[in-house]
């Protein structure tokens, strides 16, 4: 099970390594997208931004999807998401904003979340728990989401069927996918206090769960 988890992180590293270059590029562009998004006062135009962060990330999956094929790729690749299946990669977008809203409120309801950005001693200690497990359902619904992003781009599938794929998917490598994030924790770790290790990191993650999609994509 660990062997699986991590080969498929080292998978995503090779695929990154053909073309490095243009996934920093990429990534950075994601990023400051995101930033700009943080930045923004107007709720409709964050809403939006996010909504273009998802549809650039699924272009980083074709991206890869085009490596894994041996062919080269262009920073121009990043919005191959806008010209292929983009219907329902926005409705896959609204989800993920409906499932934002939802934890945030239940994370509200224990916590401030300025508290949580800023300073987690101001938590009261009873709330750990539940604070922990919305957090914990937050991060598998979002991976779940993820995940179906190449079932849509890739297969031209249905948000709904990529989902439910992406289900099975996930059910059935559970524990590999637990050791993944085992695996991972250190590495966003070390990604973080080094700064710019998220320009490497993040393509890579992505390039693993495209690996996952395509070890165990069914016909």
């Amino acid at each position: 099970m660990f062997s699986k988890a991590f080969n498929w992180l080292a998978q995503g590293f090779e695929l990154f390594k053909k073309a490095g270059v243009t996934f920093v590029l990429q990534t950075a562009f994601i990023f400051l997208t995101i930033t700009v998004s943080y930045l923004m006062k107007i709720l409709l135009l964050s809403i939006f931004l996010y909504v273009i962060q998802l549809i650039l990330v699924a272009g980083m999956f074709m991206s890869f999807d085009k490596i894994k094929n041996s062919q080269k790729i262009i920073f121009d690749n990043l919005f191959d998401g806008f010209t292929n299946n983009l219907y329902n990669l926005i409705f896959l977008s609204i989800i993920f904003l409906l499932s934002s809203f939802i934890v945030s409120y239940f994370l509200v309801q224990f916590v401030n979340i300025k508290d949580l950005v800023n300073n987690y001693k101001h938590i009261n200690s009873i709330n750990y728990i539940p604070i922990f497990i919305i957090m914990l359902v937050d991060i598998v619904i979002n991976f779940v989401l993820m995940l179906a992003m190449p079932f849509i781009t890739i297969k031209k599938m249905s948000v709904l069927e990529a989902i439910g794929k992406s289900i099975v998917v996930c059910l059935k490598n559970f524990f590999p996918l637990v050791f993944l994030f085992i695996i991972y924790l250190p590495l966003a770790f070390i990604a973080t206090i080094s700064i710019i290790g998220w320009l490497i990191l993040f393509p890579v993650l992505i390039g693993s769960m495209y690996e996952i999609f395509s070890d165990n994509y069914i016909t």
